[in-house]
């Protein structure tokens, strides 16, 4: 998820003592796993993470949880929230209800959430800081606070982060962002009213309060004008755009690919077959949502960046229709999504130095995003309208 928490004091803790991301060492996600799932641990594997944490957990055939019909033959993924997501119960009931919907209606393949012992999708779990005095017992002294925990039933696959992909793969995605979309069109729940997250397009005009963090001034009068010309364009229009609830992160880390024969070359070709972690799920605008798309599958090497729109819209189309309005607005939306992840990643980066994940955009964004936006918006669109009349 690409959440950006800002840390709560731990209970126990000063104000400048702050547990965020939790400490959990393969033990304590052992003990949670037997304790509110009642599954035996076979093995664990720790995957990589923006602020919470996650595990791949495999487990033996014994188990004891009344609310688990058949095991999942692929096992299971343990996800400890951030402590501060952790303090708005009502979205995570949200997402749960969201992945819910979806796995019911099978119309798109997403995690599905596990019931644990007491016949609940999560719970709210006090756990300690990491000591800083090597592994002493867990006493009162130790800093704490209080994390969600919950299982889903891992999907195999593999990522599309750094895969060699076919053109037809962006068309895939497009139609799965589409196919998403469409498939939550009449879904509601009342925990999204809350939900008013630092990574929504709508925020972009609030980043100006992060350009500290920009280093060089090219860069930082490049974000400027970037969220200058979102304010102008997009924000006198929101009101007037088509809404409701969106996945918020589709990209390249997030999406399942299952490798299969390509038959014509005798190489390797990819289905699309899943999306992961509705983590950043919301309600907003669908255009944010195929724009984010775009501009994440633009990372990839197989394809010129600047015809990945085309392809990924004329997969999107075919499921969602987008107005003139809202096709208007796509080249600055895609321009405000890479704005905002070099922001704020430079910004999370600070907060926690060491940590490459969060600038995993940073190493090809600011190239990309200083080609794209350079590009005249007439050129741009006119290649991406003959890219998708390509499909028809």
């Amino acid at each position: 998820m690409e959440g950006i928490s800002n840390g709560i004091p731990a209970n126990n803790c000063s104000e400048s003592e702050q547990l965020v991301k939790p400490y959990v060492p393969p033990d304590v996600a052992r003990e949670l796993v037997t304790r509110l799932y009642g599954l035996a641990v076979q093995s664990i594997k720790e995957l990589v993470s923006y602020d919470d944490k996650n595990f791949h957990i495999k487990v033996l055939e014994d188990y004891d949880n009344a609310n688990i019909r058949e095991l999942c033959p692929h096992g299971y993924i343990l996800k400890v929230l951030n402590a501060k997501d952790s303090q708005c119960e009502s979205i995570i009931d949200a997402q749960n209800a969201v992945l819910n919907h979806l796995t019911t209606n099978k119309t798109v393949t997403c995690p599905r959430p596990i019931l644990n012992k007491g016949g609940k999708f999560k719970s709210l779990e006090k756990l300690y800081g990491k000591s800083t005095e090597g592994d002493e017992p867990v006493s009162s002294e130790r800093p704490y606070a209080f994390y969600i925990v919950r299982l889903y039933a891992f999907i195999p696959g593999k990522l599309l982060y750094g895969k060699s992909c076919p053109v037809h793969v962006w068309y895939k995605v497009g139609l799965l962002c589409g196919t998403l979309d469409k498939a939550l069109k009449d879904f509601h729940h009342p925990g999204y009213k809350q939900v008013d997250s630092l990574w929504s397009l709508k925020q972009i005009p609030n980043l100006v309060k992060y350009l500290h963090v920009i280093k060089g001034p090219k860069r930082k009068a490049l974000i400027n004008e970037v969220i200058q010309a979102f304010s102008d364009e997009v924000m006198p229009q929101y009101d007037k755009l088509p809404k409701g609830i969106i996945h918020g992160d589709f990209n390249e880390q997030n999406i399942l690919l299952e490798e299969q024969a390509n038959q014509e070359t005798a190489g390797k070709d990819y289905n699309v077959v899943g999306i992961l972690d509705f983590g950043d799920s919301h309600y907003s605008c669908y255009v944010f949502e195929v724009s984010i798309a775009i501009m994440y599958m633009m990372f990839e090497d197989t394809v010129d960046p600047l015809a990945v729109g085309g392809h990924v819209l004329a997969g999107y189309l075919k499921e969602w229709k987008l107005t003139d309005l809202e096709l208007s607005l796509i080249k600055c939306c895609v321009a405000g999504r890479f704005a905002q992840s070099l922001t704020l990643g430079e910004y999370s980066y600070s907060l926690d130095p060491g940590n490459e994940y969060l600038m995993t955009s940073a190493k090809k964004g600011w190239s990309l995003l200083e080609n794209f936006w350079r590009v005249p918006k007439a050129e741009l669109y006119s290649t991406w309208k003959k890219i998708i009349s390509s499909y028809k």
